[in-house]
């Protein structure tokens, strides 16, 4: 049976199967605890219910177990009846425990989310500290889609067809800085929404602050005249008639290398098998699954750049 007894010593294996290092999860367990402490106490106080505080079926896995479970989970996809196995629960309590553990990650990974505000007068940020603690100069706007199963119902599975990916997708817009690290999401939409109407839709750019340049795919191609006061860069289409100059190629070059931070991040995501394999979950479930991967990714994000600064 799988436990966090077993897997931490053997660390490879380890970081094989949940996707992150001891380390990382460890960090990650000291910040899970007060929010799943407080989360517990709110189901379990709900008016509604009718047993006292400490009544009612108790855990089978400690905690630390059961994180390691939802971790294993989002990397590998298993299903599960194989999950249950591996750690020795039945199908339907491991299913239980990863929605409600879940849940708490998708927080975590919610408050990871957000601009940072600039220094103000009089706080005595030098230009070193200022760059180190604010270092958002660009705000990296592109979309990722994930196969799903093909829904039931007639109108759904046509809103969720995919002209792109010829296939039932569910689509979701992304915003990173200069760095990679994940500043905003969008709620995931049907596959056959165009990025730029999902991000427009959703107002994630309204959240940028006004002095970080936007800069998109030729899929944002247009995004200027929704934000016709911001800075907005994109790379030049060719038309009829009208191929593509020598300096316009050179420009589209350098906004691609900008741009491959953003390519880079959704790479480490999409290392969690969750958001790479086709859903075959609710699409409910899909929104908790991926905002539960970005606070991994921005707390590996934020540490990594912590030790280059401490260097």
């Amino acid at each position: 049976m799988i436990s966090y007894e077993v897997l931490a010593q053997k660390p490879r294996v380890f970081k094989s199967v949940t996707g992150l290092s001891v380390d990382e999860f460890d960090r990650l367990f000291r910040k899970f605890v007060p929010k799943w402490v407080e989360q517990e106490y709110a189901r379990l106080s709900r008016p509604d219910r009718k047993r006292a505080i400490g009544g009612g079926r108790k855990y089978t896995l400690g905690l630390k177990d059961l994180l390691v479970m939802v971790l294993c989970w989002l990397r590998l996809y298993l299903n599960m009846e194989a999950l249950g196995f591996f750690f020795g629960v039945d199908k339907s309590t491991a299913s239980r425990d990863t929605r409600r553990l879940l849940k708490v990650l998708r927080l975590l990974g919610e408050a990871t989310l957000g601009w940072p505000e600039p220094p103000k007068r009089g706080e005595g940020k030098s230009v070193a500290e200022a760059l180190q603690e604010y270092p958002d100069l660009l705000a990296i706007v592109d979309a990722t889609e994930q196969r799903i199963q093909r829904p039931s119902d007639n109108e759904e599975q046509r809103r969720h067809y995919s002209g792109k990916k010829k296939a039932h997708t569910r689509k979701t817009g992304i915003v990173v800085n200069e760095r990679g690290r994940i500043r905003d999401v969008t709620e995931s939409a049907p596959g056959s929404t165009h990025d730029m109407r999902l991000v427009v839709e959703s107002r994630v750019v309204d959240r940028v602050p006004e002095d970080i340049a936007l800069i998109g795919d030729a899929g944002f191609d247009g995004l200027q005249n929704h934000y016709p006061e911001r800075s907005v860069g994109t790379p030049h289409k060719a038309r009829r008639n009208h191929p593509l100059l020598p300096d316009q190629k050179l420009a589209n070059r350098e906004l691609s290398s900008i741009r491959i931070v953003v390519e880079n991040t959704l790479s480490h995501m999409k290392h969690f098998k969750v958001l790479m394999y086709q859903f075959r979950h609710p699409v409910e479930l899909y929104d908790d699954a991926f905002r539960a991967v970005i606070g991994i990714v921005n707390d590996r994000i934020d540490h990594r750049l912590s030790l280059v600064s401490a260097a």
